[in-house]
């Protein structure tokens, strides 16, 4: 049982969940809500898809989206 614990520990760790804070949820609802829109909806899909898309992709944790702007401006 305890090993079963250390694994689900380390899972929880290495996939990025525990660095997700309560901006990077409310910014992924966000985008889910444009995606409906534009999908379900459509409401502009060709507009609000991508941004939509990009909304949710860029506000998963540990994805390092934000780490090739250091790069390129140094």
């Amino acid at each position: 049982m305890e090993a079963f614990l250390v694994a689900l520990q380390s899972v929880w760790y290495d996939s990025g969940y525990s660095v997700l804070n309560m901006g990077n949820i409310i910014m992924i609802i966000v985008g889910l809500v444009l995606l409906y829109l534009a999908i379900g909806r459509g409401y502009e899909p060709l507009l609000l898809a991508p941004i939509a898309f990009g909304c949710v992709l860029a506000n998963f944790p540990n994805t390092g989206v934000d780490e090739g702007l250091m790069w390129a401006i140094g």
